[in-house]
Parts: C-alpha cells; structure tokens; sequence
C-alpha cells in the first residue's frame, strides 16, 4: 500500500503540467501579424446585396400601432 501515498503528489505535479502548457499555448499562439481588415471573398455569380434606404423604417404589424 506503499503506492498510494503519492496519489496526491501525482495529481499536484499532473495540474501544474497543464498549466504550464495552457500558458505555453497561449503566449506562443501566434506573433500577432494577423490581417484583421481583409473583406471576405464574393462567390462567382453571387448578386450584391443591398441595405434598405436609411428613410425607410421597418414595417410594424397593426396590432403594434394601436393603442390598447
């Protein structure tokens, strides 16, 4: 029963592994060169779409605009 004594000891030493490679994962994720402003690519024959005029409000259905 020699064996179980370091149970706790294993299980110290097996969290501070998986921190330390958590933080090695994230501090050496990437150099930070990453090209955030680029627009996505348009499919070939995709129509554009275009966004209601700025005047135009959004229709409401009835049972919205009356006063109750």
């Amino acid at each position: 029963m020699a064996e179980g004594k370091n149970n706790g000891l294993y299980f110290i030493v097996g969290a501070v592994v998986v921190v330390v490679a958590l933080l090695f994962f994230f501090m050496a994720g990437g150099d930070g060169d990453v090209a955030t402003d680029a627009e996505a690519p348009v499919a070939e024959g995709a129509a554009p779409v275009e966004g209601m005029p700025a005047d135009t409000a959004p229709a409401q259905p009835e049972s919205a605009t009356q006063d109750n």
